[in-house]
């Protein structure tokens, strides 16, 4: 296939695609523009996937923005994940053939009608779901695996605080949780976006806003909890102390709300607070690998709770531009999604 014509997104700054701000404004953010390209031949250990639809991820609003640029080796296209059919398979490509429908956990080039991925980073599509719904899994589901599961070691019985519960990471965080038997509870901002997440399985979920969020946790929640999941940041610091228990471990994934947190140490030596941080995207390939696996083995999706990934809106890839602007509006119930790359190939 190697030769042949694809399309890719690019973020373009400058030239006749870029638009400019009213005179005296800030220039206008750089735009996603389609260009052609040779589709790529897969080397050795990877697998070339045609493209069906791709997951959206704040990461990809940072990229544009210069703020968070892909690691080294990988592509300027945009996009952490994605779902097609395999196109091709590289040497030494073993468990996957031409056909198969999957979807990839990527460090960028989601956004393209052809993808590579290093087969350690595929996913099968789960059995009755679409390729829309397989295209949002990936991201948000190994962040969580990673933090949940491998990390804290959640188990039935245990208690977890997911902030943002209604984003991407969030929804998907209240049901892993869920499926690995422990009882969520959830932050959001406004009262809509919480009765929304209830009806997730999350309880109690309390408005971060408020201005006694913190006293309604302790009242909701007076033994605390064994594990929070931070998608924020500084802006719920306040909220994660509050409601960690003695011997708390506090998963900090997401600095949207700020990166700057007064902690005093002898909280955290007394407390026994256990705090860990962690980017899924600058992980080396081999422990993406590693994580990919564990959920291959594991196959929660499989299990009683629908781990189908709540999907806020849909756009056709030929209008990436609104969907990223979508996703900076923000307050979504889940992720956003691109479908129908094959009309734009």
């Amino acid at each position: 296939m190697t030769g042949q014509p694809m399309r890719q997104v690019l973020f373009t700054p400058d030239g006749a695609d870029a638009p400019t701000g009213p005179t005296g404004s800030q220039p206008a953010p750089p735009r996603p523009v389609w260009h052609e390209a040779p589709v790529p031949a897969p080397a050795g250990g990877q697998v070339l996937v045609a493209v069906r639809a791709a997951g959206l991820n704040r990461a990809d609003l940072l990229q544009r923005d210069a703020d968070y640029t892909p690691p080294p080796g990988e592509s300027a296209v945009p996009g952490l994940e994605c779902a097609g059919t395999v196109a091709a398979v590289g040497p030494d490509v073993t468990g996957w053939q031409v056909g198969d429908r999957v979807c990839a956990l990527l460090g960028s080039g989601g956004y393209a009608t052809h993808a590579l991925v290093p087969q350690g980073q595929l996913l099968p599509v789960p059995a009755g779901w679409t390729t829309t719904d397989a295209a949002v899994l990936p991201e948000a589901l190994a962040t969580v695996w990673w933090n949940l599961r491998m990390v804290a070691g959640v188990r039935p019985g245990d208690r977890v605080l997911v902030h943002a519960a209604n984003s991407g990471v969030g929804t998907t965080a209240v049901k892993v949780a869920r499926a690995l038997g422990a009882t969520v509870a959830g932050t959001v901002r406004g009262q809509v976006l919480a009765d929304a997440v209830r009806g997730l399985g999350a309880d109690p979920v309390v408005d971060s806003t408020a201005p006694d969020a913190a006293d309604e946790l302790r009242r909701l929640a007076p033994d605390g909890f064994d594990v929070v999941l931070d998608l924020v940041g500084a802006a719920v610091a306040g909220l994660t102390l509050a409601g960690l228990r003695t011997g708390g471990r506090w998963l900090s994934v997401g600095v949207l709300g700020g990166d700057e947190v007064p902690l005093s140490l002898r909280t955290v030596i007394r407390r026994r607070l256990v705090v860990t941080g962690g980017s899924l995207r600058s992980l080396p390939p081999a422990e993406k690998a590693a994580i990919i696996a564990d959920l291959r083995r594991a196959a929660p999706w499989a299990g009683p709770v629908d781990l189908r990934p709540v999907v806020a809106a849909r756009y056709p890839a030929a209008r990436v531009a609104a969907a990223l602007e979508h996703l900076e509006r923000g307050g979504l119930l889940g992720k956003i999604v691109l479908t129908d790359f094959e009309e734009i190939a």
